[in-house]
């Protein structure tokens, strides 16, 4: 079982540093042998990140220089939602997951929108989401809060955009060096298509692989 903390952050401006400061003693552990609870506590969790993820490597590197990295998606994490107090299984909450569920139960509510967005362009949800059909409202909303932080660190933010005292790259999904992707940014142009009524799901999934 993984050993359970708690990653509470003090400042959405610095909220990358501190997301990265927090990680970074535990890089080197088994990977997801670490759950740092990120909403709720330990006591009454609501979703948590298991680290290192399966991206975070130390690479092999042939010559090694002063200003080399040594690491690659160092801030790679799993994000597992909590369903009254019980662990939820990753595979159920893929944004792919998210993206079917909010077409079939939540792309026409628009007090469930002003939520999305509010998580979207600030990181953080201060109203009470509406209930809704399918994935509990609040859940969905933090596991995504959580997967576009994820997305950011993983193709968007390089380790000086983080501060992080360690250097290290962005590699693809098709182990290609990012120097700067869209993040959150891709998987939040599709779910506004979904919302839009103009492309089904199976369409989106077309449109924007793989999302982030």
């Amino acid at each position: 079982m993984p050993r359970k903390l708690e990653l509470k952050i003090e400042n959405l401006k610095t909220m990358y540093n501190e997301i990265a400061l927090g990680l970074l003693p535990y890089r080197e552990e088994d990977k997801q042998s670490i759950e740092f609870v990120v909403e709720g506590n330990k006591d009454d969790p609501i979703v948590a990140v298991r680290y290192p993820g399966q991206k975070v490597k130390k690479r092999q590197l042939k010559r090694k220089r002063k200003d080399s990295a040594e690491w690659q998606n160092l801030f790679d994490f799993v994000v597992v939602p909590y369903i009254n107090g019980e662990l939820g299984r990753p595979e159920d909450f893929t944004f792919e997951r998210l993206l079917e569920d909010f077409q079939e139960n939540k792309k026409q509510n628009e007090e469930f929108w002003e939520c999305v967005k509010e998580i979207y362009y600030e990181n953080k949800l201060t109203k009470k989401p509406p209930k809704l059909k399918g994935i509990e409202s609040k859940i969905f909303l933090l596991t995504l809060k959580w997967t576009w932080i994820q997305e950011d660190l993983n193709y968007k933010y390089s380790w000086r955009d983080v501060n992080s005292p360690i250097k290290y790259v962005r590699v693809s999904k098709r182990d290609k060096r990012i120097s700067s992707g869209a993040g959150r940014a891709k998987s939040f142009a599709a779910l506004i298509l979904i919302k839009s009524n103009l492309f089904s799901f199976d369409e989106v999934k077309k449109i924007i692989p793989p999302y982030g």
